[in-house]
Order: structure tokens, then C-alpha cells, then sequence
């Protein structure tokens, strides 16, 4: 949990030395242009995540101002040196850059990976994918926020459950994807990833400036 300033400024350090990010948000819609942010996971490992609430009902917990999250972590999710990952990268590109923040550059998103590997794949949503490739189960988002008329947002989910769950979603991603990866380039699929990678995130910018 990153909740102080102390503590997300030891993150930044640790995103700054990184290869590799991971990020991921956690919002109110699943509409990426009406979403609010709630909150924000990263990681740089496979076996640690991180989350950053800022979007809470008040009284769920402490944390930190939107503005000043996104305006600290903004050199290491724009440094052209660290490469950006993640699942459904679209969605996230779009409402963070809302935000003010474009996050650069997008090398890898799981989703698009797992449908070039397998067109005919059941398995595109995150939750389906970590368990079906690696059998790690995860919390499905509705046991959080419920179903139906007694659904809630994710801004009224306690802040200690929100966490457990975003953060997963960082890691899953790195635990993804080597073995995306190597059935790519088994596949010489890598090429047209870079490519649709570079497409997604050309489209995800028009949104996001669309939207402003």
C-alpha cells in the first residue's frame, strides 16, 4: 500500500531503476471516458505489487491526492527507457492520460497477445487468463462491488481489499508474459504485436485528446 508520501517516493525510486512497469487502474466505470480514477497498481517484479489509492469514499482509509500521484509518478511512466506493460493497456492509456498523464512507451499488453496466440481464445479478461496459463487464481471484481442493483463502485470498496486485488492485477501481467512472449515468436507474431501495440496506442491518444 502506498498511502504516504514517503512511501510512494521510495516507488519512484524503484520504477526509476526498473526495465519494466507494469500499471494498471482501478476506476468507477468500465467507460473509459466517463471513469474516475480510484486508484493506481503497479509493479516491477512478478512477486510484488503496489497500490496507490486516491479516489476512496472518504473514511475508507488514508490515502493521497490524485494530482500530486500522477504529477510524482510521471517522469518513470514517461521515460522512453522503461518499458510500459500491462492488460487491456487501451482503457488505462486513456483514462490516466485524461489525467494529464500519457503513459510511454506501450510495449505488451496481455490481452492483445493472448488473441494473437489464439484468435479463438475464451480467455481474453485477465482473471480467466492468469488461471487457465499459470492457474493463479484470482478475485473476480464482482466479489468486490457485487452484482446487479446492490452493485457498487470501486470508489466505496475498502481501500485494504481494493489494494490485495489491484496490485494482483500489476503482477499477473509479468507472470503472463514470458510464456506470451515465447509463443509469439514461435508463432513470428512479434512483429504485428509492435505493430498493433503502436496502432492501439495511436488510437488511445486521439481518444484521450477527443475527450479533453
Amino acid at each position: 500500500m502506498v498511502d504516504t508520501p514517503e512511501k510512494l517516493q521510495d516507488l519512484v525510486k524503484k520504477l526509476a531503476a526498473a526495465k519494466v512497469i507494469s500499471f494498471d487502474t482501478e476506476t468507477t466505470s468500465t467507460d473509459q471516458m466517463r471513469a474516475e480514477l480510484v486508484g493506481l497498481s503497479l509493479a516491477v517484479e512478478a512477486e510484488h505489487g503496489y497500490y496507490i489509492p486516491v479516489g476512496h469514499q472518504s473514511g475508507s482509509g488514508t490515502q493521497l491526492d490524485a494530482e500530486t500521484v500522477l504529477d510524482t509518478l510521471r517522469k518513470p511512466l514517461t521515460d522512453p527507457k522503461i518499458a510500459k506493460v500491462g492488460h487491456n493497456l487501451k482503457y488505462d492509456f486513456v483514462v490516466l492520460a485524461r489525467y494529464g498523464l500519457r503513459v510511454q512507451p506501450l510495449v505488451f499488453d496481455t490481452m492483445i497477445a493472448e488473441f494473437l496466440t489464439n484468435p479463438t481464445s475464451r480467455n481474453l479478461g485477465l482473471k480467466n487468463l492468469a488461471w487457465v496459463r499459470q492457474n493463479i487464481p484470482m478475485t473476480n471484481i464482482e466479489d468486490l462491488i457485487g452484482r446487479g442493483k446492490k452493485q457498487i463502485t470501486m470508489a466505496q470498496v475498502p481501500i485494504e481489499q481494493a489494494a490485495a486485488y489491484a496490485a494482483a492485477d500489476a503482477q499477473a501481467v509479468l507472470r503472463l508474459m514470458p510464456e506470451l512472449e515465447a509463443e509469439l515468436k514461435e508463432k513470428n507474431a512479434k512483429a504485428l504485436m509492435a505493430e498493433l501495440e503502436r496502432s492501439e496506442e495511436h488510437t488511445s491518444e486521439l481518444q484521450s485528446r477527443q475527450s479533453i
